[in-house]
């Protein structure tokens, strides 16, 4: 089943552009490249005070190899200076729009 990995930000509102700006600065984009990578979303708290970026991966295993790459270990690094809160989950029951 899929994994899921969880990078959240708590800031103030008039924080949370920069914040955002610095996470695309980030060049997730390449993620798309990563064996096993499912998709990434980056959103934000309806009152602007937080900011998460979602990545989900085909399981842990695609992950822990991501992260044990040049680029991974490159975004973890870079991403650490926004003193991110980090959690991690094993996906329980997945639905997506097409069957």
């Amino acid at each position: 089943m899929a994994f899921v990995v969880i990078n959240r930000v708590r800031t103030s509102a008039a924080e949370l552009p920069g914040i955002l700006a610095e996470v695309q600065a980030l060049g997730i984009e390449m993620l798309r490249s990563q064996q096993g990578f499912k998709s990434a979303r980056l959103i934000a708290s309806e009152d602007e005070t937080e900011a998460a970026l979602i990545i989900e991966f085909e399981s842990r295993d695609h992950f822990v190899a991501y992260r044990q790459t040049p680029a991974g270990r490159d975004l973890i690094a870079r991403a650490a200076d926004l003193h991110p809160q980090i959690a991690f989950y094993d996906v329980v029951v997945g639905l997506d729009a097409t069957a």
